[in-house]
């Protein structure tokens, strides 16, 4: 065989290997254009947008089986009958009902808190709601709100 039918063969083959690996290379790449079969439009709409959302993935695939408008990542807000230093709290305005104190990361906590004649951020941005609204803004920290003396029945407390 000839120096120059060893380089074309040569050639030939590395080229083979290239188109080879660059087929491999193409395939996932094609196969990530399409990531979500089996998904409606609707849900293939709401996973490219920035609405919150949630998406369940096949373990074993990894594969998006569905996309859900919300979050279902439970938030790590608590609550207790006490305001300890540095709470939210929702102070009571009657005995023998007791303040409500909120604490932990950012999150919504909901309930039904009659008889309330203020609130707390403590140590955290917050925003109270009762029945008949919500504060129009989030307070900083350190900050009481009052209601002009009237008692409010709160429904969530919300620490962002």
């Amino acid at each position: 065989m000839s120096t120059l039918t060893r380089r074309l063969a040569s050639g030939a083959a590395i080229l083979a290997l290239s188109a080879a690996l660059g087929m491999a290379t193409v395939g996932p790449a094609a196969a990530d254009t399409n990531p979500t079969p089996g998904l409606s439009s609707q849900e293939q709409q709401l996973l490219k947008s920035d609405t919150p959302k949630t998406v369940e993935i096949d373990p074993a695939t990894g594969q998006i089986l569905s996309v859900e408008k919300g979050s279902t990542v439970r938030p790590a807000i608590s609550n207790h009958n006490i305001c300890n230093t540095g709470d939210g709290c929702y102070y009571s305005g009657r005995i023998p009902y007791a303040h409500q104190g909120f604490y932990g990361s950012a999150g919504t906590f909901t309930g039904n808190w009659p008889y309330r004649s203020g609130w707390f951020t403590g140590n955290y941005t917050a925003r109270a709601c009762w029945t008949a609204a919500c504060s129009q803004a989030a307070l900083p920290p350190n900050t009481t709100a009052t209601f002009s003396g009237a008692l409010v029945t709160g429904t969530s407390f919300r620490i962002y």
